[in-house]
């Protein structure tokens, strides 16, 4: 997989305590493991009348909240891309995948999936790629494992403020925990890049 790792200044813990103070917002996502989201998602809630509805206000509060962190994802992203990223103005914010520690994740990983979150909205495909910041991880640490060209699984290991950028074409999922700890929590920042209308926008 040909991806790109930059570690950000960003304040992770400030970002991680404004996440768990908005816990009431948080949306389960699976039942049978612990599993969040805070914003709305295209490869969760798909090209639906509640992922336009919901996101108007979600996006208000993440912006709110984390300006300052999309600010400099922003700043990175155009950067290694060579041209102005900026914020979409009609579809949900980039958001966060929030997973506190459980022993089910030493048996299982997440999901082998490719991304495709601009075709669900039908935004064509040019400079589509995926990323993540990982904002706090278990002490065992965290990543993401993907199936190189000749079929192995080789596993990406995150640290705490990377940013990692991807063509998410390459199958890939969230690496399960190596051990457990009670009371941690593996929380990212999840979103997607898409050029639209001559712009370089980032969506989720």
């Amino acid at each position: 997989m040909h991806h790109f790792k930059h570690n950000l200044n960003i304040d992770t813990d400030a970002i991680a305590e404004k996440i768990l103070s908005l816990r009431p917002i948080w949306e389960s996502r699976s039942n049978d493991f612990p599993f969040y989201t805070l914003g709305k998602s295209a490869y969760l809630d798909g090209n639906t009348i509640e992922y336009y509805e919901e996101s108007v206000w979600m996006n208000e509060l993440l912006y709110r909240n984390f300006s300052g962190l999309y600010e400099t994802v922003l700043e990175c992203l155009s950067v290694e891309l060579g041209k102005e990223v900026c914020l979409t103005q009609d579809l949900a914010l980039p958001g966060f995948h929030i997973f506190p520690t459980d022993e089910k994740f030493i048996n299982i990983a997440g999901k082998w999936h490719t991304d495709y979150p601009h075709k669900t909205l039908g935004l064509g495909n040019i400079g589509a790629s995926a990323f993540t910041v990982a904002i706090e991880l278990p002490s065992c640490g965290g990543g993401m494992d993907y199936i190189d060209t000749r079929g192995n699984i080789v596993h990406l290991l995150y640290k705490e403020k990377d940013l990692v950028l991807h063509s998410g074409l390459t199958p890939h999922r969230i690496s399960g925990l190596t051990e457990y700890c009670p009371c941690e929590y593996r929380i990212t920042l999840q979103g997607h890049v898409v050029k639209r209308n001559n712009n370089m926008e980032v969506f989720w």
